[in-house]
């Protein structure tokens, strides 16, 4: 299968600016034989404020990402977005057949701090079938945690798709040096998630700057699809926008 990454520069609280450019990325993967599109975390809304003004129009995100799905023929992870559930609201990827039915949802269990104050922990992992295989999906900081792909992984997951928002603070040699560090420690844990687990993994990050309140945070990017015996089978280099397509089989999980 063809997996194609969008290493997306989001707008921030700009729901339909960023929903019109995700189906013009859409149609380019497929164009280029993609068969699954990822995008990042936050894609349609944005980190921060995005993420608690528009939960009233998740249901038409939803419906919007199946349409697009179905119209190209081909599976999409839209990134993720708030809902309300019952009056809990939810930081929530979905994983969308090419023939638009949704075939995974799954609620993030492991919150970053900024979020806790705004969304609740999701319940369970999640792993489903797919046409490719088995399929679980993961959120950003969720890759720390290995107790989670190892309840997938006893599922027979043979694919992860993390959308993610991974950023660090700009301006001081201290943060570059930070940033450094942690980028590093994201091209390990990718490596290392997938070697562990025997899945294929994909890590799609966003791209870019955000500048809140005059203060800038800048996107680690680093966006990649890693294999348990290839490692690294293609990656962003740096975080600006781009198209990153990576060919891959599924690996056989025992029985």
């Amino acid at each position: 299968m063809k997996i194609a990454l969008v290493q997306f520069d989001i707008a921030p609280s700009d729901p339909l600016k960023n929903l019109e450019r995700m189906e013009e990325f859409v149609a380019k993967a497929k164009m280029k034989g993609a068969d699954l599109v990822v995008f990042p975390e936050d894609a349609v809304c944005g980190p921060l404020a995005g993420q608690s003004a528009f939960v009233q129009h998740a249901p038409a995100y939803l419906q919007r990402m199946q349409a697009l799905a179905a119209r190209h023929a081909v599976d999409l992870v839209p990134g993720t977005w708030t809902v309300d559930v019952l009056g809990v609201r939810y930081n929530q990827a979905h994983y969308i057949n090419a023939d638009g039915t949704v075939a995974g949802v799954y609620s993030k269990i492991n919150l970053w701090e900024t979020e806790k104050a705004v969304v609740a922990p999701g319940l369970a992992p999640v792993v489903f079938p797919t046409r490719f295989g088995k399929v679980g999906l993961t959120i950003c900081w969720d890759i720390s945690f290995p107790a989670l792909f190892g309840a997938m992984n006893l599922q027979g997951v043979q694919m992860v798709v993390s959308p993610t928002y991974w950023s660090f603070p700009e301006g001081t040699e201290e943060s570059r040096k930070q940033r450094d560090e942690e980028i590093s420690l994201i091209d390990s844990l990718c490596i290392t998630r997938a070697f562990e687990n025997n899945i294929i993994f994909a890590y799609c990050n966003a791209a870019g700057e955000l500048e809140v309140e005059g203060n800038i945070t800048v996107l680690s990017g680093r966006s990649q699809v890693t294999h348990p015996l290839d490692k690294v089978v293609a990656k962003c280099t740096g975080n600006k926008e781009e198209l990153l397509i990576a060919e891959v089989e599924l690996p056989v999980q025992a029985a």
